[in-house]
C-alpha cells in the first residue's frame, strides 16, 4: 500500500502543480491583454494559488493543526524552515510572493510556477544578489503584496534553529515593514531535507506514509525601526513556540 501511494502521489502532484501554473500563467496572460492593473491580475493569480495548497494538502495527505492567527495585512511571514513543504503550509488571505535560493528556479513545474507568482530569487552568496533581494521585497510591498521568507536560509532538523540572516530585518526596520513569525513542526522529525541525501529516495519515504502531520503557530506581529531588536524579538518567539509544538507532537 505504501508504494501504491508513493506512486499515485509522485504522479498526481506534479500534474496537479502543471495544471495551477499553466492556470495561473493563463489568467495572468488574459488579464495583461484585458489591461487589468497588476495587483488586480495577482489578486487572482493569488486564489489560484490557494486552490493549489488546498489539492496539495489533500494529495499528499498534509493535516495541519493551527495555533494562533495568520496576519489579515500584508505583512513579512517568516517561518523556521524544516522542509520543502514548508511553503505549502503557511496560508496568507492576501497575495504574496516567495523569497527563495536561486537554484530551486530551475525545478520543473514548482520553479515555473513560482516564477509566474513573481518569487523573489536570491543567490546567497552574492552580495549584489542580497541587495538586489531587499529592493525588490520593499518594491512588491509597496505594491501591496506580503512576502514569505525562510530567514534561516536552509532546512534544519531542529527544534533548534539556525541563525537568522539579517538583510530582511534591516529592510522591515527602514521602511516599516510588520513581521508575522510563524512556528512549523512535523510529528515526523526526519521529513527535514539534509545534508547530501538525494531527492528522490528521501521523498518517496516520506509520501508513503498515509499522512504528514504539521503544527503551524502563529504569532504577534512585530514592527519597529530597530532591525536589531526585530531580529532579538522575532526569533525568540519562534524558538520558544517551536520548543513548545515539538514538546505537543512528542507527546
Amino acid at each position: 500500500m505504501k508504494a501504491i501511494r508513493v506512486f499515485v502521489r509522485l504522479v498526481l502532484f506534479p500534474l496537479w502543480a502543471l495544471l495551477c501554473t499553466l492556470g495561473i500563467l493563463l489568467i495572468l496572460l488574459v488579464s495583461f491583454i484585458l489591461g487589468r492593473k497588476e495587483q488586480a491580475r495577482q489578486r487572482v493569480a493569488h486564489s489560484v494559488f490557494r486552490l493549489f495548497l488546498r489539492g496539495t494538502h489533500i494529495i499528499m495527505g498534509v493535516r495541519i493543526t493551527w495555533h494562533g492567527r495568520p496576519p489579515k495585512e500584508p505583512s513579512v511571514v517568516m517561518g523556521n524552515h524544516r522542509s520543502y513543504l514548508d511553503a505549502i503550509v503557511l496560508p496568507t488571505s492576501f497575495p504574496v510572493v516567495f523569497v527563495a535560493r536561486h537554484e530551486t528556479k530551475a525545478w520543473p513545474i514548482i520553479g515555473w510556477g513560482a516564477t509566474a507568482l513573481g518569487t523573489i530569487w536570491v543567490k546567497r552568496d552574492k552580495k549584489e544578489s542580497r541587495k538586489a533581494t531587499r529592493a525588490a521585497v520593499k518594491e512588491r510591498f509597496d505594491n501591496g503584496y506580503g512576502v514569505v521568507i525562510f530567514p534561516e536560509g536552509t532546512t534544519h532538523k531542529g527544534p533548534d534553529l539556525l541563525p537568522y540572516r539579517k538583510g530582511i530585518f534591516y529592510t522591515c526596520a527602514d521602511n516599516g515593514f510588520q513581521i508575522a513569525p510563524a512556528a512549523i513542526e512535523y510529528r515526523n522529525t526526519n521529513i527535514a531535507w539534509v545534508g547530501n541525501e538525494w531527492f528522490i529516495p528521501h521523498a518517496c519515504r516520506h509520501f508513503g506514509s498515509r499522512y504528514i502531520d504539521t503544527h503551524v503557530s502563529f504569532g504577534p506581529v512585530f514592527k519597529g525601526d530597530d532591525a536589531e531588536k526585530l531580529i532579538v524579538e522575532v526569533r525568540d518567539w519562534t524558538q520558544k513556540e517551536c520548543y513548545r509544538l515539538r514538546d505537543i507532537l512528542d507527546k
